[in-house]
């Protein structure tokens, strides 16, 4: 077959699989009790209240919201480390909440955390990118062919026998997403993944998860409070006090300026300059989310 024609073919196995449900909440909710001091409880707090969303297989979606609007909990019940208080969490079909199916939930969603330190246990890159395969009982021959794919995945297989502590944040953070990738997980959760690295830490992984998604079909869900990282998602679900308070394409939810400020986030910069330009009579188009794209528009408002 002509290269012409596996591209197609390619489309079209990408485009079937992006049609097959992932993930998906319904009414999704949970309470936890407040305690005093002395661990006594006080009160009951609604972390969590009515969320109904889905994720398709193949998509990228980031889930916004300020501290205390609920994404970590809610990122939590997507790889069964919290259970629903009411509704119901389905992960490739498996109700999260049935115990007994949690290894498989989690071989289907693999979770990387906010900071690496909490997730590499090992003193060598390699062996802490092995360490989940050996525990689900993978062949060792195939632990080093999917160590060794990984890495190259994520592009650090030069690093393969360094130590982790004389790595950067953006390069551990790295390491973690190897290692999950290492155990074939169709869905990667991200939670506040890249609030503890610089910026180029940050372009760093936000790079490898979009080249994961687009070319290897990972289906990621990122939860952050960094408005930018949303730009380029397929969905964006803004929560507030619980609740989704904003769904749709980044350059409508963006478009909703106002509710955005309500939920306790801003603009992204590129956003907040288009906002600027339009009331200075610069005819941009408002759905521009990216540097790239605001220096293309510009560069043909100049040369007219």
């Amino acid at each position: 077959m002509r290269s012409g024609g596996l591209k197609v073919l390619w489309r079209r196995i990408m485009q079937k699989k992006k049609e097959a449900v992932l993930i998906e909440t319904k009414d999704l909710a949970h309470e936890y009790g407040r305690r005093d001091e002395n661990g006594d409880v006080t009160g009951i707090v609604r972390a969590i209240d009515g969320i109904s969303l889905t994720v398709r297989a193949g998509d990228f979606v980031t889930v916004l919201g300020a501290n205390g609007s609920g994404k970590s909990t809610f990122a939590r019940h997507l790889n069964a480390l919290l259970h629903p208080t009411e509704g119901v969490v389905y992960v490739d079909g498996i109700d999260t909440s049935e115990e007994e199916m949690t290894l498989a939930v989690r071989q289907t969603a693999g979770m990387v955390f906010q900071n690496p330190d909490n997730q590499i246990i090992s003193n060598v890159v390699e062996e802490d990118v092995a360490f989940g395969p050996e525990n689900m009982g993978v062949p060792s021959l195939e632990i080093k062919k999917r160590v060794a794919e990984s890495l190259a995945q994520v592009g650090m297989q030069k690093y393969r026998h360094h130590s982790p502590n004389h790595l950067s944040g953006g390069q551990k953070q790295r390491i973690a997403i190897a290692g999950i990738m290492a155990m074939h997980p169709k869905c990667i959760v991200l939670d506040e993944a890249t609030a503890m690295l610089d910026p180029a830490g940050r372009r760093q992984v936000l790079e490898t998860l979009h080249r994961l998604n687009r070319e290897e079909g990972i289906t990621i869900l990122l939860i952050t409070h960094y408005m930018e990282e949303a730009a380029e998602a397929d969905a964006v679900y803004v929560l507030k006090q619980g609740k989704i308070a904003l769904a749709g394409r980044p350059e409508t939810v963006f478009g909703e300026s106002d509710k955005i400020k309500d939920c306790g986030l801003a603009l992204p910069d590129v956003s907040r300059i288009v906002q600027k330009l339009n009331n200075a009579g610069l005819p941009i188009d408002k759905r521009i989310l990216t540097p790239e794209k605001l220096t293309e528009a510009l560069g043909r408002l100049a040369a007219e």
